[in-house]
């Protein structure tokens, strides 16, 4: 930040209304479009439906009032399940989808919820069109060849494309349109159970002349521009479905590291079919190469094993598919337990008794496992008293067991198992066990200072059981008091040293949690277990930004500006009482915060509006606002804004400037009583595939980055179609009784109307009480040139008022109209202004003057009173 921002303000708290609920209000929402439609019908069976192309870009956006700030969230229904926003919802004012894909149609919703009344929901449903290329297959019959490929020397072609609107379909032989009844030996029809997805041409009892090249073409008649498609197949007498064979074993056994090819040959078929791999556990390896029919996976590894399909295909009856499966060797997750005598209740292993010792591993192939017993390294075979025994692997698969019966002194030592793959490559795995006197069952207890443990929100924990006994078993964690997962999104988390680390805590961690021994490296015995207590203390709640403040922004110096800053508590006394607020600001793009602590005197109340006000802004920079709560507790949670510059809304201005460079469009809005909307565009995002010879090459500045409005007439727009774009509400202070100044004030504003479809562009005056009266104020219709023309109109309105700007569409696509720099000066318009070829260029009223009363203009939203 290259200017120190003076951040001195005045702290104030708005208590508006004895209900408690403040400025608090319900949501409201509306869903405006955007991008490249190919038709937009409003309120066709109730709803909205957004038609578009596949590949083009759609954007939705959702317009919300309400405080606080309601939280905004685009569902989608009707579409693919898959197709769900990753987790469901996206929670930005704007849904912008690039390149839109088939499975992206279907009913979006935009739902906003601030906790006041009722949610706010609004839906459009948006359909995509496209059209793939069709596909011709040849069959003897219409399900599937079950004989010899010409049995009854029938043959059926179907075509099928994937569409939406539904496809048409015609067909040609050679240059030859077929049609239904031109030709005895051919039928052409639509199957019953795919009707309007297929078409079907039958050749009955071939003939010469039916060996022939078949065409195709498939239409939607050129919705949203999609062109027809068109597809051949030559049939002749050779043609014959495809047969394939695998020069390959079934299955491949093979090492990790090791490379595997698999050969796939054609053995027949006509036309030549084309060779593909899949694998059924999905996509193929990155590192696969492929040539034809060979497919060679390089250093093989566990995660590339599965099945691996040919599939030949030529479009000629069935595909024809082999498999095979590779397995790749691999040991892993080797585990023991031990477990005492079965026959006593006794969990200590005692001279005298039995012991058995298990160990377990995972195997790929499990038939190639091997175990070898060894004791104090020397190797032990099965006997009377030692039995070594394999567990089914239908029970416990890859297990072993060592049963020591009648335990003797001698006996005590360390054992190992050692797992082994009869095929090698694999590294062994290797357990040892100690059976001794010091060996004994576990126990568990919690250290005292660790229960209850607390701790502050955010921070990392570690809950700790301590576990006694030799060997020391994995230790499972689980939630004690809830059935819900734990904090790695498992309902058990194992634990080698008995310590369970939580890093970021939050308050839904709050409660008991169980740590309990398993049998896994320790004995397989009932398990131990105990309890902790976890107890975390909140942050406070993060404010909310009052978006809806009345003239949040003006200016008191040129250079500088102001920001009046508004915000309500969440929960103000849920944790604590709020003690002060640390307020950061940073210019946009900087990385420095400057920051400065609001103290708070009091409670808090729900609903209550805190005001702030940040000076010395610079012009006309935009800004980075933090802010987050201080309780006795520490930090709370923090809320951070963007404040941008715009024209002012400035009493003690008495002037109002919209270029329409703001992301609010200066509080314009598009009328709902009209055909289409305006669109904000400048040159340097427009799309590539505008209409030539109209509209603006750049903003009235001549710059290629600024923005302008202007309405788009190429198709859906109808001849006569309009446009209306409304100001804010501009309010105007009571009449002075004691003086008899007669103010008057210039409205003015730049248009661009080039093109040999140019309509018109009207501008009415709307006074407040008298919605239905439009009183026009200026008037322009026709070609004006590739050039940006200012129009001024001296007013003087009585009451509060709007402006509307009407752009109406002439006969065709050649016919865009802009508006820029709209600004309304006190003072009349000077007459040295006038353009002089205003006349001869076809506008009415250039300079027209309403004279009603002297007002000194303000501007505000209606609905918002100060």
């Amino acid at each position: 930040m290259d200017v120190a921002i003076g951040l001195l303000g005045l702290l104030t708290v708005l208590l508006e209304g004895s209900s408690g609920q403040g400025v608090y209000a319900p949501p409201t929402v509306r869903i405006v479009h955007s991008g490249l439609a190919c038709n937009i019908e409003e309120e066709r069976y109730s709803e909205r439906v957004y038609t578009i192309r596949e590949g083009e870009t759609l954007e939705l956006t959702c317009l919300v009032t309400g405080h606080p700030r309601p939280q905004i969230r685009w569902t989608k229904t009707a579409g693919s399940a898959s197709d769900r926003f990753q987790d469901s919802s996206v929670f930005n004012e704007t849904l912008r989808i690039s390149n839109i894909q088939r499975h992206q149609g279907g009913r979006y919703y935009c739902k906003a919820e601030n906790g006041l009344g009722s949610p706010a929901i609004k839906s459009i449903r948006v359909d995509v069109y496209y059209l793939d290329d069709p596909i011709v297959t040849v069959h003897q019959s219409i399900g599937e060849a079950k004989e010899q490929f010409y049995y009854e020397r029938t043959v059926f072609l179907r075509c099928v494309a994937n569409s939406n609107p539904p496809v048409r379909y015609s067909w040609r032989r050679g240059q030859e349109v077929l049609l239904q009844g031109s030709d005895k030996g051919v039928e052409i029809y639509e199957p019953f159970f795919t009707q309007g997805e297929t078409k079907i041409l039958k050749l009955k009892n071939l003939r010469p002349q039916d060996y022939a090249n078949y065409s195709c073409i498939a239409s939607v008649r050129n919705v949203c521009s999609i062109p027809d498609k068109m597809v051949s197949f030559r049939l002749s007498n050779k043609t014959a479905s495809p047969s394939i064979k695998l020069l390959v074993d079934d299955p491949i056994v093979v090492n990790p590291g090791e490379a595997v090819t698999l050969v796939c040959v054609t053995t027949g078929g006509e036309p030549t079919p084309s060779l593909t791999w899949v694998r059924s556990a999905g996509t193929l390896p990155e590192k696969t190469v492929l040539n034809g029919g060979t497919l060679t996976v390089p250093a093989i590894a566990a995660e590339d094993a599965g099945t691996y399909s040919c599939i030949a295909n030529n479009n000629v009856g069935n595909p024809a598919k082999k498999s095979t499966n590779i397995i790749v060797r691999a040991l892993k997750k080797g585990r023991f337990w031990i477990t005492p005598d079965p026959y006593h209740k006794d969990d200590n292993i005692q001279i005298g008794r039995e012991v058995k010792i298990s160990c377990q591993v995972e195997a790929i192939p499990s038939e190639e496992l091997t175990f070898s017993w060894f004791k104090n390294g020397r190797p032990l075979r099965s006997s009377e008293r030692m039995v070594i025994t394999q567990t089914d692997p239908d029970v416990s698969p890859g297990t072993t067991n060592l049963d020591i019966i009648d335990l003797k002194f001698t006996d005590f030592g360390t054992y190992t198992c050692v797992a082994s793959l009869k095929g090698g490559g694999i590294s062994d795995i290797s357990i040892d066990v100690n059976i001794s006197s010091s060996t004994v069952p576990p126990n568990l207890t919690v250290p005292q200072e660790k229960s209850p443990l607390v701790t502050r929100e955010g921070d990392t924990v570690e809950l700790q059981c301590q576990v006694t006994g030799k060997p020391k078993p994995i230790i499972l964690w689980s939630r004690a008091d809830k059935e819900v997962a734990m904090p790695d999104g498992a309902m058990q988390t194992e634990s080698y040293d008995g310590i369970l680390r939580i890093v970021n805590v939050s308050r839904e961690m709050t409660g008991t949690y169980r740590c309990q021994t398993s049998q896994y490296n320790g004995f397989n015995v009932k398990p131990r277990e105990a309890l902790v207590q976890l107890i975390v203390q909140c942050k406070a709640y993060a404010p909310e930004f009052y978006y809806d403040t009345y003239n949040p922004l003006w200016q008191n110096r040129p250079r500088v500006y102001s920001y009046s800053l508004q915000w309500t508590q969440m929960n103000p006394n849920a944790v604590d009482r709020i003690l002060a607020y640390r307020l950061g600001i940073r210019q946009a793009g900087q990385q420095r915060w400057w920051e400065q602590e609001i103290t708070v005197n009091g409670n808090i109340q729900r609903g209550e509006l805190i005001t702030y006000n940040l000076t010395e802004l610079i012009k006309p920079e935009a800004y980075e606002v933090r802010l987050t709560p201080i309780t006795r507790f520490g930090e709370g949670d923090s809320t951070i804004r963007v404040i941008k510059y715009s024209a002012p809304v400035n009493p003690h201005l008495r002037e109002f400037h919209c270029g329409f460079e703001d992301g609010n469009i200066c509080l314009f809005t598009q009328d709902d009583t009209d055909n289409f909307d305006w669109t904000k565009q400048s040159t340097a995002t427009r799309d590539t595939k505008y209409t030539p010879n109209t509209g603006p090459n750049a903003d009235r500045t001549g710059s290629k980055e600024g923005f302008y409005m202007y309405i788009e007439t190429s198709r859906p727009r109808l001849e006569g179609e309009k446009a209306r774009l409304v100001s804010p509400v501009f309010s105007v202070a009571p009449k002075n009784p004691y003086g008899a100044t007669n103010t008057a004030y210039c409205f003015s504003f730049y248009y661009h109307m080039y093109g040999q479809h140019i309509g018109s562009l009207n501008v009415y005056l709307r006074l407040k009480g008298q919605t239905a009266i439009e009183n026009p104020l200026w008037s322009s219709s026709g070609n004006k040139g590739q050039h940006w023309n200012q129009a001024r109109v001296n007013i003087n309105p009585p009451t509060s008022f709007q402006l509307i700007f009407e752009g109406i569409r002439g006969p065709g696509i050649e016919g865009d109209i802009a508006i820029d720099d709209v600004s309304i000066v006190e003072g009349e318009c000077m007459k040295s202004d006038q353009p002089a070829n205003n006349l001869r260029s076809g506008a009415v009223g250039t300079l027209a003057h309403i004279r009603l009363i002297p007002v000194i203009i303000l501007m505000s939203v209606l609905s918002h009173q100060r």
